[in-house]
């Protein structure tokens, strides 16, 4: 027998084969950072450690292994870049929040004709809905007013314009208003769309052209999104609000949003309630 010229068979594999993970290279983070910053304005830099875990399961999720390969593939894959803005702007939001900020704001809209309501950002799209109801239960028409919601983030804008909600997002409202403005399926409420024609949502950046195309408002709301900014974009925000915003209109922001010192608007007072006047 001549077993050195015997035709080997071929080897069958008896054991799944294992794939070694890939090792994430950290490389690049700083670059991601700023590109972020540069963007939307968001300033990540003093949450770098709870940023830095947050971005990497992100990347590992896409099959990325490096800050600077998903740095670099955002430059040119525009769905890459928009789930990454949704990834940092995300925010929790409920109806009748700040309640009394609401109802001043609503008091100035009953004396203007056929007034106009900018929210940015509007999350998911509690707050115009909110201003809405308000407005509806102090006897103005859908058609006598219009409320337009923009947001950066994709799905909160989605989850705004498809109107339903979870109970949690309710729990300031009486029964009466869920009744009246809801109806109840499951656990979630579905906004009723006869009620709410006068409402809008779009995705929209304000750092980007567009935002300035949105037309002119008599109201402004725009809360808690200037605390993530530096000194640089809040000016930069408040110049472009000031831009859409019709002469002597109002601007109203979160409690603990600051501005810099700046010679588009002027400070008010009402019952310890703060907003913003167009010079």
């Amino acid at each position: 027998m001549f077993f050195w010229n015997r035709k080997k068979e071929p080897a069958t594999a008896t054991k799944q084969e294992v794939v070694t993970p890939q090792e994430f290279n950290t490389f690049g983070l700083q670059d991601l950072l700023h590109y972020i910053k540069r963007e939307i304005g968001v300033d990540l830099f003093s949450k770098n450690s709870v940023i830095e875990t947050k971005l990497r399961l992100f990347c590992e999720r896409k099959e990325i292994y490096s800050f600077r390969k998903l740095f670099e593939t955002l430059q040119t894959d525009r769905t890459l870049r928009q789930d990454l803005i949704d990834l940092v702007t995300v925010n929790e939001t409920y109806f009748y929040r700040e309640e009394s900020q609401l109802d001043l704001a609503v008091t100035f809209a009953l004396a203007i004709p056929n007034v106009k309501i900018l929210c940015a950002p509007c999350a998911s799209g509690e707050e115009v809905y909110s201003l809405s109801m308000m407005l509806q239960e102090r006897r103005r028409e859908p058609r006598e007013f219009s409320i337009t919601g923009i947001d950066i983030n994709s799905e909160a804008i989605d989850k705004a314009q498809k109107g339903v909600f979870s109970e949690r997002s309710l729990h300031k409202l009486e029964e009466r208003l869920k009744d009246k403005f809801f109806t109840h399926e499951d656990r979630y409420y579905h906004a009723r769309k006869e009620y709410f024609s006068s409402i809008s949502f779009t995705k929209v950046n304000i750092f980007e052209h567009e935002f300035l195309s949105l037309g002119k408002f008599d109201i402004i709301f725009s809360r808690n999104m200037l605390i993530y900014f530096d000194d640089d974009f809040r000016l930069k925000t408040i110049e472009r609000f000031a831009t859409l915003l019709k002469p002597e209109g109002k601007l109203f922001l979160g409690h603990a949003d600051i501005i810099p010192d700046n010679h588009y608007f002027t400070k008010h007072t009402d019952n310890r309630l703060s907003y913003y006047v167009k010079k």
